[in-house]
């Protein structure tokens, strides 16, 4: 295995470990849960890339529900969202000026996408799939994760601009090509 190779199964490695202490580190308000669980992905992905941030979303993902489950059972389209958040801060941010203008536009598609859109639909067939009871209306779903996300929206680009600066003045935080 070439040494490019081991460096970036090593630093996929860590970027799990990360994500998976950031599942500890977030705290709940009476609003929404704050979470910096985006970090890891933001820095993976504009290291590596979109697709290898794609794919150590989703593995950050099965591992955090493997460790995490609380006995709930895995769901597949929380996986797929995980991959495209990775796929999304690459596409947008690596190789990439990282102005606002870009960390905004990525930050806002995944809100308005990822997490309004498709996290609506998995709620919705979480609900129907794996609980005793009867499923939530989709704007009922919608409204529960509406305020939550907009909440986060500004948290993350500020984290996200604050990463990329650090990116840029930090010699081992360099694009891995």
């Amino acid at each position: 295995m070439s040494k490019n190779k081991t460096k970036i199964l090593v630093l996929m490695a860590l970027f799990i470990a990360l994500s998976l202490v950031c599942r500890i580190l977030s705290f709940q308000t009476p609003i929404a849960k704050i979470s910096f669980g985006f970090v890891p992905n933001v820095l993976c992905s504009m290291m590596l890339g979109p697709w290898i941030g794609g794919i150590t979303a989703a593995l950050s993902d099965v591992v955090g529900m493997l460790v995490y489950s609380r006995g709930l059972p895995y769901f597949p389209g929380y996986t797929l969202s995980a991959a495209l958040y990775g796929i999304s801060y690459g596409l947008f941010l690596y190789g990439r000026e990282k102005s606002y203008r870009n960390i905004i536009l990525c930050i806002v598609l995944q809100t308005l996408v990822i997490e309004l859109g498709l996290g609506t639909v998995w709620g919705y067939l979480y609900t129907v799939f794996f609980t005793n009871n009867a499923p939530l209306g989709l704007l009922t779903i919608l409204g529960t994760r509406a305020v939550p996300a907009l909440i986060m929206l500004p948290i993350q680009v500020v984290v996200t601009k604050y990463l990329a600066k650090l990116m840029e003045h930090t010699p081992f935080l360099e694009r891995v090509s």
